[in-house]
């Protein structure tokens, strides 16, 4: 009986030091596969993608008027909702920029995780924009900005004279009366008395 007894553990022994020798069960190799790691990083990425476009929908949703109104946030919900991040990505900067603009004029409370996150990725493509922009820049014309007043381009001889200026008062409710009736046909009461003095 006992010999049984230490060929049963034995046995027993051996099965768990195989078990634990097996790849990828031991502590050492707890790590998932590269391909299952990629996997769950893009069912990731499609999770908050669609936490930002719903939250986005709710939120025009609640006034539809400000889809009308705010036509770049539209077009960014719209974008989001029918081919994704990656394709709200390749909008154009401005756009990005105004409907960023808009998003935050709308939006006082960021405590909604989607949209907070579309805030900083809108925000986060306008600014990698402008650095790249200052990058492909020349060095020297910032300097030459910096030291000489920047001139207005020459106007061509073509161009009409600068129209005057537009000067606007306020007046009295009778004087507008007044200049009504002269709209009409009728020639304001001073206007019609100091024409027989002139002439």
């Amino acid at each position: 009986m006992l010999n049984d007894l230490k060929s049963q553990l034995g046995q027993s022994l051996t099965t768990v030091r195989r078990l634990l020798e097996r790849p990828g069960s031991g502590a050492a190799n707890s790590r998932l596969p590269e391909r299952e790691a990629r996997q769950l990083a893009r069912e990731e990425r499609l999770r908050r993608t669609k936490l930002m476009r719903r939250e986005l929908y709710l939120l025009l949703e609640q006034h539809p008027e400000s889809r009308a109104l705010m036509r770049h946030l539209d077009l960014v919900e719209r974008t989001l909702r029918a081919e994704g991040f990656t394709a709200v990505e390749a909008l154009p900067v401005p756009v990005l920029s105004k409907a960023l603009g808009q998003l935050e004029r709308l939006v006082w409370d960021w405590s909604p995780a989607g949209l907070a996150e579309l805030r900083s990725r809108l925000a986060i493509l306008v600014k990698t924009h402008r650095a790249s922009r200052v990058a492909a820049e020349p060095d020297t014309a910032p300097a030459v900005a910096a030291v000489a007043p920047v001139a207005a381009p020459p106007r061509p001889a073509a161009v009409a004279p600068e129209a005057p200026t537009l000067v606007v008062s306020e007046v009295d409710h009778a004087v507008f009366e007044e200049m009504e009736r002269s709209w009409a046909g009728r020639m304001p009461a001073p206007a019609a008395q100091a024409a027989p003095a002139a002439a």
